[in-house]
């Protein structure tokens, strides 16, 4: 009887394992089903995936050369333009002295001053006194201004954009005549009216 017994309870315990080992291969089984899954879709995208990179690749290999020319060739090019600017700007004699970097500023706040005196510009008379083909200010600005600009590109200081406005094309003296007040020697009148036109060293 004891024997029976014991048979009994070890089927049992067998039966148990049994069904242990049946749920943990139901688990795996269930867990695999992803991978496979997974494993489907790289099957099925990565070739595709894997040739449209090998073909890019293929691409960059085949063009990277011509752009690398090219870059090469715009870089000489550019070098070549700085050179003819260096060499353009010697050949005018913009390089050869250190050049005030406030002459633009300088010129504007000159002329703008002018213009506030308001009056007539001229030269003088050859006999007498007083001046003659005399213009409004306000006219003689406009040609003034576009001197100016053109100036800043040849003088290197104040002191010589101040020389080069207040004299004609022919190097006579502009004399002005502000309202109410005697003619007097554009250049003078600016050193006594403005003042950093006053402090240059004359």
């Amino acid at each position: 009887m004891f024997k029976w017994a014991c048979f009994g309870l070890a089927s049992v315990f067998v039966l148990g394992c049994l069904a242990i080992l049946n749920d943990i291969r139901l688990q795996v089984r269930a867990s695999s089903r992803p991978i496979v899954e997974v494993g489907q879709l790289l099957e099925t995208h990565l070739p595709p995936l894997v040739e449209t990179t090998r073909q890019n690749a293929d691409r960059i290999a085949t063009h990277l050369p011509e752009v690398v020319d090219r870059t090469r060739s715009a870089a000489e090019v550019l070098g070549e333009l700085a050179e003819d600017i260096r060499q353009l700007k010697e050949l005018a004699g913009l390089t050869q002295n250190p050049r005030d970097k406030n002459l633009i500023a300088y010129a504007d706040s000159l002329l703008s001053r002018i213009e506030s005196a308001g009056g007539v510009i001229g030269v003088s008379k050859n006999v007498g006194g007083g001046i003659k083909n005399t213009v409004p200010v306000t006219d003689w600005l406009s040609g003034a201004r576009k001197e100016a600009l053109f100036l800043t590109l040849l003088v290197r200081s104040k002191k010589e954009m101040a020389l080069r406005l207040s004299r004609t094309k022919l190097g006579f003296h502009w004399w002005i005549q502000p309202p109410g007040q005697e003619p007097l020697r554009l250049l003078d009148w600016l050193r006594a009216n403005h003042p950093e036109t006053g402090q240059l060293d004359w």
